[in-house]
């Protein structure tokens, strides 16, 4: 090949990047922002859990994102292990006694500005229950029937004293297999009607919404009354869950995990009677459905 050509090769070779570079340079897309890419936290808001910072402020302190730090203590061989939940397009370590907030956090320590709503007790199954109990909605107390009239509602499962023993408080939870699912209980107490004359503790528990929830996934119809199972668990970790409440800056100090009838209601069925656990003991029990109880709403996270 001779020089001249070798020339005017390269100049076709450089004209061809020079034209690369161009047609890249108009193609660029405008890189994200910190905000846009949920580094919306202060480095104070994340205690002692891992400070993920942005990329493009990696010395900004107000541009961060706070993760969540490993549980201690030896998981639950049932379900209680820490399992990864999807919320908003991020995902978090979930464990046991992790707060959840009304926009979706999940946090083993409190965050400032944050709305605190509930505590992750069944991290396996993502249940998390209400900060606290919940009045009747028509009467306003703080303890309330499970149905005004006794009727066995035959949609609903029936789990009798042979599938879950009474008053043996060494029973464990994962132990219970029968009306273990709280929000296919709930809407089949609430199918009820008529023939139920009403169903205070289902119904109060579904039309719970937290103050300030403004997304779908824990507004009114997405609470339910637990399940014997749900509630058996949460008797099982109360101190675990009253070490959590007292990091939740919308409760009173000291505020600690009981229920002011001593039961709680489950939406599990026996027969003419519905069961419950009391707080004080974990004492299981088949009530009269037409019997007091308190009520704390489950959330499926």
């Amino acid at each position: 090949m001779s020089m001249r050509s070798k020339l005017l090769g390269g100049a076709v070779l450089l004209m061809a990047a020079f034209s690369c570079n161009e047609a890249q340079a108009t193609t660029c897309a405008v890189p994200p922002t910190c905000k846009q890419m949920g580094y919306t936290m202060k480095k104070a808001d994340c205690g002692g859990n891992p400070v993920l910072r942005c990329p493009f402020a990696l010395s900004d302190d107000s541009q961060v994102f706070c993760g969540v730090a490993a549980a201690s203590g030896e998981a639950d061989k049932d379900t209680d292990t820490n399992t990864d939940n999807e919320m908003d397009g991020v995902v978090q370590n979930v464990s046991n006694g992790a707060i959840i907030y009304t926009d979706g956090t999940v946090t083993n320590s409190k965050v400032t500005g944050k709305t605190p709503m509930g505590v992750v007790f069944d991290a396996g199954n993502r249940l998390a229950m209400a900060l606290v109990e919940v009045k009747d909605d028509v009467t306003g107390e703080m303890v309330m029937t499970w149905a005004n009239k006794a009727y066995k509602i035959p949609d609903l499962q029936n789990c009798n004293t042979s599938v879950i023993p009474s008053g043996e408080v060494s029973y464990p939870a994962s132990n219970v297999s029968c009306g273990v699912d709280g929000r296919s209980n709930t809407n089949a107490i609430l199918a009820c009607g008529s023939d139920c004359g009403g169903t205070p503790a289902a119904t109060t528990a579904n039309n719970f919404q937290p103050a300030g929830c403004t997304k779908d996934f824990c507004k009114k119809t997405k609470w339910f009354l637990p399940s014997m199972r749900d509630i058996m668990r949460i008797y099982e970790q109360k101190a675990m869950l009253n070490t959590s409440l007292q990091n939740v800056p919308t409760l009173v100090p000291g505020t600690k995990f009981t229920a002011v009838g001593n039961a709680l209601w489950s939406s599990t069925q026996n027969g003419l009677n519905a069961w419950v656990v009391y707080m004080s003991n974990g004492l299981r029990s088949c009530n009269g459905k037409d019997s007091n109880a308190s009520v704390r709403p489950v959330l499926k996270f």
